[in-house]
Parts: structure tokens; C-alpha cells; sequence
């Protein structure tokens, strides 16, 4: 009978991004949103061009929280489909820690998000990256 950690790192991506999504609204990331999705609209026209309120921007951030944390009970029990599905919510998760990080970098200065997408990267990165973690185990737990 072979354990996974997959479950367990899953839903602690789901926490992560409580606390990215916590971070971003705090620190006003939406003020920016048209700022950044104008400059990537710009070099990339497939990328809209965003201009959020704070309100339904927070309401945004709670939907995803709700439906990443939603999904992990599917993936507690080891139901192929949420499987992948979690892992392609852990590429999307990298890329959004990366964006965050990226950002701060290049304006050398503090961009809102910065901080939490660290923990979204050391969680999400196993969860489509090492192979040993993402295979369903066999047998029961």
C-alpha cells in the first residue's frame, strides 16, 4: 500500500493561492491590472486588455479559491480525472508565481503578489514536474 503526497501538496496549493489571492487584493494588484494586461496586450494582441473593480476583482480571487480547494476532495480520491486536472491547474499556478515574481524583478521593487507566488512555485512545481509524486498510486491508502 503506497501513500501519496499529491493530495496533501494539492490542497496546500489551494492555500497558497488563498493566500496569493489574500495578498493581491491587500496590495491592490487590480489598480495595476490595466497597466500590466496593456503592455502584454501590446506585444501579445490575443491578451485582453483588463480593467477590474476591487470588488469584483476579490470576487474573482474567491471563485478560483473556491474551485482549487473544491477540487481536492476528487483528488483525495484518487479519481484519474481530477488528477489531471490538478495538474494542470499546478502549470497554471507556476505561471502565475512566475508572472508575480517576474514582475517584481524587473521593476526592482515590490509587485503585488511577489511574496506568495514564491510558495506557489516550491508547491506547484511537484505537482506536474516530478513523476513520482503525480502517478496515482495503486492499492489503497
Amino acid at each position: 500500500m503506497k501513500k501519496s503526497v499529491f493530495p496533501w501538496l494539492y490542497l496546500g496549493l489551494g492555500f497558497a493561492q488563498a493566500a496569493h489571492s489574500i495578498e493581491e487584493v491587500l496590495t491592490g494588484l487590480w489598480r495595476n491590472m490595466t497597466v500590466v494586461t496593456g503592455a502584454l496586450h501590446e506585444r501579445l494582441a490575443a491578451m485582453p486588455h483588463l480593467n477590474w473593480s476591487g470588488e469584483g476583482f476579490a470576487a474573482a480571487n474567491i471563485a478560483i479559491v473556491a474551485l482549487l480547494i473544491g477540487l481536492s476532495p476528487f483528488v483525495f480520491l484518487k479519481l484519474p480525472w481530477a488528477w489531471k486536472v490538478a495538474q494542470v491547474v499546478a502549470l497554471i499556478e507556476t505561471i502565475n508565481g512566475i508572472g508575480h515574481i517576474t514582475a517584481a524583478l524587473l521593476s526592482g521593487a515590490y509587485f503585488p503578489g511577489c511574496i506568495s507566488g514564491i510558495a506557489l512555485l516550491a508547491i506547484s512545481i511537484p505537482l506536474w514536474a516530478v513523476p513520482s509524486i503525480r502517478r496515482i498510486p495503486h492499492g489503497a491508502d
